[in-house]
């Protein structure tokens, strides 16, 4: 652009100069008329000194063209710099401009959020307690023996009330143990006796927990040994059975959960390490005597032991009521006032309860409770106990009154939105409650006809069914099992810990709730759909429900 204006510019101006130089030179030799015409002499004089002025003129003209050529030169130099530094300076200001165009396109754009940190896999960590739900926290109803809870001196009706510093209830206690593995050691704060108080506990692997005290696998540890098949806890009285399982010695030997086990081979025992001492003896397709103690029954019982389910035969059986001991002389008996003044034993109702509109929804029915035996179930709401209105934990102990065992005790309850009255005998923990010879009147003031076809099933069974697995609820509405009990319904069914519970029957599962409010209803025998997820398959899987296990929930 530059060099274009130069080279229009410098011809203009140099022709423009010319024409003005001439201009004068052209006038002197004009014969027009206008000039008196010289004489001869004059005439060659004036053409010698015209001749010397052109020479002059020309010579002038020359040196003004190159100083002005020279002058344009050096202004076009110039300008063609200037322009150059200017066109650089729009080329650099361009780039800033796109770079500036692309900080602010990038701050436009939100930061993107941060991933969530994945949930924690539950651990088979395990403490020690069954619970039931408490307006404080996890109230203790069970603490098993040879367990890390019962090594930090746990107690029943101990209140759990945190975990390592953060609160904790029935519900989410599970949770709180086995986000850590086992060996980890946790710091649980409870209450005995509206005391405040801390335990160290170690937590241990669960199935290593209940191997070591059942022998239904000893089969694969020690070939050729019989396997009993029985859980056995140990308490201050001895050894009772906590579990029969299925197709074993035990089983065939008709041994039932709560017997006692004081006597192998005409041995006495008394501690599960004189149990397992003798049981190792013994090889399979031996017989083996076992005594049995049945509340007021003795049963000695001799059967061929196996190693391999369904392999054990029963011999002979005999049982023996325990009607010859009062040969006791009666003063002996009145000398044990001590024992009598004992009689004190607090009334139990045996129900974990949540408060909802109205007074206490029944979340847990303690098996061989009053609760169980007069036909109080998951789902029912209690509204009044004793004509005291009962919106809250501390309103139903208030209305209970400190009764002891044996007490009377009138409830209203809300089933299907009718209501109901019963009036039961409160029984003592732990104690079994027989069920009323003449039927509650529970059942009756529901008569729908459509509950008439599940009256088939409970023919079956009038034992609470059970899946056999713990649970917890994730904060995104989520139920995922913890653990699946060996030998129970989910276990048969392929059910593992790490599932998650999409449905349960026809209900959507989105809280555990929603599994009590489907279970509640139904009978050990009875069989329910499945619908779970584990990773990204979803299976169906039909589950024959169970008789329960343990009381309350175990962690």
């Amino acid at each position: 652009m530059t060099s274009v204006r130069t080279q229009y510019l410098l011809p203009a101006c140099i022709c423009v100069l010319f024409c003005a130089q001439v201009i004068a030179p052209a006038a002197l030799a004009d014969n027009n008329g206008f000039q008196q015409a010289p004489t001869t002499a004059g005439t060659a004089l004036g053409e010698d000194a015209t001749r010397e002025i052109v020479k002059i003129i020309e010579q002038k003209h020359k040196e003004l063209v190159e100083s002005i050529t020279k002058m344009m030169n050096e202004k076009t130099a110039a300008l063609e710099k200037s322009l150059a530094e200017k066109d650089k300076r729009i080329a650099d200001l361009e780039k800033e401009v796109g770079r500036l165009k692309k900080e602010l396109a990038a701050a436009a754009k939100p930061p993107a959020p941060p991933k969530p940190k994945p949930e924690p896999k539950p651990t088979n960590a395990f403490l020690g307690v069954g619970h039931i739900d408490n307006e404080a926290g996890a109230l203790v109803t069970t603490v098993h023996p040879g367990s890390p809870a019962a090594a930090a001196g746990m107690k029943e009706d101990d209140l759990i009330v945190a975990v390592n510093g953060k609160k904790v209830s029935s519900e989410s206690l599970g949770g709180a143990v086995t986000v850590h593995a086992p060996g980890t050691t946790i710091t649980l704060e409870y209450m005995r006796g509206g005391k405040k108080a801390k335990a160290e506990v170690k937590l241990v692997d669960r199935d290593a927990f209940f191997a070591a005290r059942s022998r239904k696998d000893s089969a694969e540890k020690e070939p050729g040994h019989i396997v009993l098949g029985v859980t056995v806890e140990e308490d201050d009285e001895g050894l009772f059975a906590f579990q029969v399982e299925d197709g074993f010695t035990g089983k065939a030997a008709g041994v039932q959960k709560g017997d006692r086990i004081t006597g192998v081979n005409g041995k006495a025992v008394k501690t599960l390490d004189e149990l397992e001492a003798l049981l190792k003896k013994i090889r399979s397709g031996q017989e083996v005597a076992l005594r049995l103690v049945r509340g007021e029954e003795t049963i000695d019982v001799v059967v061929v032991g196996s190693s391999d389910k369904g392999g054990a035969k029963l011999v002979s059986s005999k049982s023996t009521k325990a009607e010859a001991k009062p040969v006791k002389p009666a003063p002996e008996k009145k000398k044990d006032p001590p024992p009598e003044k004992k009689p004190e034993p607090a009334g139990f109702l045996g129900v974990g309860v949540g408060p909802v509109e109205g007074g206490l929804e029944v979340e847990i029915v303690v098996p061989d409770s009053s609760a169980a035996a007069y036909g109080i179930k998951v789902g029912d709401v209690i509204k009044q106990v004793n004509g005291k209105n009962t919106t809250s934990i501390e309103e139903l102990r208030a209305a209970l009154g400190g009764a002891l065992a044996g007490a009377g005790a009138k409830v209203l309850l809300r089933r299907n939105g009718a209501d109901i009255t019963l009036n039961l005998v409160l029984g003592a923990r732990g104690q079994k409650v027989e069920a009323p010879k003449s039927a509650p009147a529970a059942p009756k003031p529901a008569p729908k006809p459509k509950e008439k076809p599940p009256e088939k099933p409970e023919k079956k069974s009038e034992v609470k069914g059970t899946l056999g697995i713990h649970a917890r609820q994730t904060a995104e509405g989520q139920v995922v099992i913890t653990k699946v009990i060996p030998g129970a319904a989910a276990e048969k069914a392929g059910i593992k810990a790490g599932d998650l519970v999409l449905k349960l029957g026809n209900k959507e599962v989105d809280s555990l709730k929603d599994l009590q409010d489907v279970l509640g209803p139904l009978h050990a025998g009875e069989s329910i759909n499945l619908k779970i997820r584990r990773g990204d398959e979803e299976k169906d899987v039909k589950v024959t429900l169970g008789e329960p296990l343990s009381t309350g929930d175990e962690d």
